[in-house]
């Protein structure tokens, strides 16, 4: 069954939502970031951009559903190219060093092919940018594995960061689909999916639900994936292990809410744009976009655009599942 509209306009609006909201307080510890309230009640100032201005987490997923929507398949070079091309016209704000690397070489040779940055940096600008290619292939769960693994080495080629990109992708279709999941069911159905990736990831999902009813889970979460914990204090770094897990620690905790699963994240303290971005997104696609508050959504910048790009997306995505052609007729590689 394909996606709603309101699903797929959840989905990339929310993004850019809970992105522009937490951007301006990328980098604060918790105690320094706004109550919730406060964040919802307006977007606040970002660094001399207009309140609403979203970073490179929505950019690179526009340009990525930009590709899908002009393509009508995952088409990896292009979407290198896309991305690319944010960093040519210098307009890319707030980039990760991982992904600028990745863009300056497609300039470079003009090839996507090795253009990600190499094992070791597991940064989390894969699965910042996937959500939405998880509503593009239903519940063919091969099909979404392989195409988002080859979205995300275009930027990161440690199996970390493809597993990240894979799980966001994963939690986006599957709540789309059912927003009743328990967490434990969820926690499985999702370390299946990334294990044969990376198991560690993989491990890690399924002991999360057993930290959340003492007070240790924002520590396990903040410190995940590190043999010695980078601060004392639990913060979530631009690292992609403890990204994911305070994203889907987010979702589950609030699973009826948009906001407070926002909000929640963005309240964690560290790479909150991020963290923003990927909740805002999957909040998105299982609520839909009724559940955004309807300010933040007229205000976020270049909204009709973005809703614009929304039902292209949906038309696309509603041809696809009516003709069911989907596993390698569905993505393309050169």
């Amino acid at each position: 069954m394909a996606p709603t509209f309101s699903t797929v306009a959840g989905c990339l609006i929310g993004c850019a939502v809970g992105d522009a909201m937490g951007a301006p307080f990328e980098g604060l510890w918790s105690e320094s970031i706004p109550s919730a309230d406060l964040l919802l009640a307006g977007f606040h100032e970002y660094h001399g951009y207009p309140r609403g201005q979203y970073t490179d987490d929505t950019q690179l997923t526009l340009a990525t559903i930009e590709s899908v929507v002009a393509r009508r398949v995952i088409h990896i070079p292009d979407i290198a190219r896309r991305i690319a091309e944010l960093w040519r016209h210098y307009s890319v704000i707030g980039p990760g060093g991982a992904c600028t690397a990745a863009a300056e070489r497609f300039l470079a040779t003009g090839s996507h092919i090795q253009m990600g940055a190499a094992v070791g940096q597991a940064g989390n600008g894969a699965a910042m940018r996937t959500a939405s290619l998880g509503l593009w292939f239903g519940d063919n769960h091969d099909a979404v594995i392989s195409a988002v693994t080859e979205v995300s080495q275009l930027t990161h080629r440690d199996s970390r960061s493809i597993a990240g990109g894979v799980v966001i992708a994963m939690a986006a279709g599957a709540l789309a689909r059912n927003r009743k999941l328990n967490a434990e069911a969820f926690c499985a159905y999702l370390a299946d999916s990334c294990r044969q990736i990376n198991p560690e990831l993989a491990d890690l999902l399924v002991q999360l639900p057993l930290h959340f009813e003492s007070n240790s889970a924002i520590d396990f979460i903040a410190h995940s994936g590190q043999e010695k914990p980078e601060f004392d204090r639990p913060i979530i770094t631009p690292f992609v292990v403890p990204t994911v897990l305070a994203a889907i620690y987010c979702l589950i905790v609030h699973p009826n809410s948009w906001s407070d699963a926002v909000t929640t994240a963005i309240r964690l303290g560290g790479d909150v744009d991020t963290l923003g971005a990927i909740v805002g997104a999957v909040a998105g696609a299982r609520d839909g976009i009724e559940s955004i508050p309807r300010h933040l959504v007229e205000t976020v910048q270049n909204s009709r655009s973005i809703l614009t790009l929304a039902t292209k997306y949906y038309h696309v995505l509603g041809d696809w599942h009516n003709t069911g052609e989907f596993g390698g007729n569905a993505s393309q590689r050169t």
